[in-house]
């Protein structure tokens, strides 16, 4: 690692050649001089040394053994696509502590990048494509209406699934992983994109919004002041009017739902 000192800029900065590990730096006047900047690895065999502090515990590689998770064996193919033999996936940290920030932000990075993963897990290759292909088939077969699924964010037009379809989904993972599960990563009144709604009795909802230019959506889970737990998805589409008066017609909507019901 060499630094060299960069004296064309007045500020704080710090910036790394593209390839290698020569960072130029300008000292700069302020008092708290910080700035994140990614180090070349050089190869999985530099990041493997560094790994074990990551998650502060040693790893080994079996030469035997090449799984994709807790005891799936790789596939030839899989394997030639990797490059790499006898490696094993290091379990960093448990999956729904990258699921409850994802949903409390609506970081669609996250979820962009978790669908890839799933694609690498479940595929052997980072394929957009043949992931939505491959879980409509299978763990999503059946739904009411047929969606088009262009990307893992939802930010794309092309993303189009009906309110029956997303009811399908929340029923699906009710019954799979169960309401405690499920309440720990949705939001609720209060939090995450839900912060400025459903204040007034929280507790009662567990959802995730939507939200493009004239598109608003809000799905999941409501219980009644008779503790019914319903199911719901709302789309509002080609609106026109201003997006946190629409959310608070929905609220209201929903409110009165769980009043009467």
């Amino acid at each position: 690692m060499r630094f060299n000192t960069d004296t064309a800029r007045s500020n704080f900065f710090v910036q790394r050649d593209r390839d290698e590990n020569v960072f130029h730096i300008t000292q700069g006047t302020e008092k708290k001089k910080e700035q994140e900047v990614p180090f070349v690895t050089h190869g999985l065999q530099s990041a493997l040394e560094l790994l074990p502090d990551t998650i502060r515990k040693q790893i080994t590689l079996s030469e035997a053994e090449m799984v994709v998770g807790p005891g799936r064996p790789r596939s030839k193919e899989q394997s030639a696509y990797t490059g790499y033999q006898g490696l094993r996936t290091i379990w960093s940290q448990p999956t729904d502590s990258m699921l409850k920030p994802l949903m409390h932000r609506s970081d669609n990075f996250f979820a962009e990048q978790t669908l890839l993963m799933v694609s690498e897990a479940r595929l052997g290759v980072m394929d957009m494509d043949k992931i939505t292909d491959t879980l409509l088939a299978t763990d999503l077969a059946g739904l009411p209406q047929t969606p088009r699924w262009a990307d893992g964010s939802g930010l794309s037009r092309y993303n189009l699934f009906t309110p029956q379809d997303f009811v399908m989904v929340l029923q699906k993972m009710e019954q799979e992983f169960g309401m405690a599960r499920i309440k720990n990563i949705f939001p609720t009144g209060g939090r995450g994109t839900l912060s400025n709604f459903y204040k007034l009795d929280s507790g009662y909802i567990f959802a995730k919004t939507g939200s493009l230019s004239g598109v608003l959506a809000l799905s999941g889970f409501l219980y009644t002041k008779k503790n019914k737990m319903l199911i719901f998805s709302v789309l509002v589409n080609n609106h026109n009017g201003n997006a946190t008066a629409i959310r608070r017609k929905v609220e209201s909507f929903l409110v009165n739902i769980r009043n009467r019901y």
